[in-house]
């Protein structure tokens, strides 16, 4: 039935240049219109289409050949952060389409060579980066996955827009040339959030319950969490939750050294990816190699 129905809709020419002459009329800037006509062509064929479909890149593709030179890159799916050598680098994770071999070295755009190979060279902490990066790359495509096919109700739809939105956040607060300690309290809504994602999709949890059984409690809400599944790698951020202050503390403005806004971003890192390999079935984990 999928396989008819988009058999049924085939994207030309001009359809492109029809819609490319209607943004031109209400004035859309060049680099939002394959963005806009992505939503336009989803409409007319009535289906949600993926980053990873084909038609999707014929449509970046083809507006890169006629609107400004460089307004259509498309930057990256997702930018995660690692902390090593007394800083903060971006993870950047390229769009994807179709099937892929990925570098984790490519990710590391800003970090010099010498910097690489020193990391490269320390296993444990090489260790470390890869398991980041593939949590990374597993939110990424998943998230994109859980925000177009849907399906879990509203309200997980909404916190897990909210999740994303607060990790966002951490990220880039801790990429500014001095890392922000707000982040702290991005890091602890965006945890606090995927964790209800989880309840509200797996356990039936309601705005209801949410508010006035859970509120903020972090420990009740991954008890709970824990209690639907016990094996759920949600466990892994058990020891580590006393590294977020009370909700309170949000007012006081304290300093944050830096290592303990990376654990801050860690855990809501890999409670999101949880989150995000759960509902969507992906984990290139399986598929990593090293040399």
């Amino acid at each position: 039935n999928t396989l008819r129905r988009r058999s049924m809709h085939e994207l030309t020419e001009k359809w492109l240049e029809n819609t490319n002459e209607e943004f031109r009329r209400n004035d859309i800037p060049h680099r939002q219109r394959p963005w806009l006509a992505w939503g336009e062509w989803a409409k007319y064929t009535g289906m949600p289409i993926s980053m990873n479909d084909e038609v999707v890149k014929k449509i970046f593709s083809w507006f890169e050949k006629n609107t400004k030179a460089g307004s259509q890159h498309m930057g990256q799916m997702y930018t995660g952060v690692l902390y090593y050598d007394s800083c903060f680098w971006p993870v950047f994770i390229p769009i994807m389409y179709g099937t892929v071999k990925l570098d984790a070295r490519n990710s590391l755009k800003t970090m010099p060579d010498p910097i690489v190979e020193r990391l490269w060279a320390d296993r444990n902490k090489l260790h470390e980066y890869i398991s980041l990066w593939a949590d990374c790359v597993d939110y990424a495509l998943g998230l994109d996955d859980l925000q177009k096919r849907g399906g879990f109700g509203r309200f997980a739809q909404e916190l897990l827009n909210s999740g994303d939105q607060q990790l966002k956040a951490t990220i880039a607060l801790l990429l500014e040339n001095r890392p922000n300690p707000k982040a702290m309290e991005s890091a602890r809504m965006s945890t606090e959030m995927f964790l209800k994602v989880f309840l509200a999709a797996k356990a039936g949890l309601t705005e209801k319950e949410a508010k006035d059984k859970i509120r903020h409690d972090l420990e009740k809400a991954l008890n709970r969490c824990l209690a639907f599944d016990a094996k759920s790698e949600l466990q892994d951020i058990q020891p580590d939750l006393n590294v977020f202050p009370d909700i309170g503390d949000r007012y006081k403005g304290t300093d944050k050294p830096p290592r303990e806004l990376w654990r801050a971003y860690a855990i809501a890192q890999l409670t999101g990816t949880t989150v995000a390999r759960t509902l969507s079935g992906r984990d290139v984990r399986k598929t990593i190699r090293t040399s």
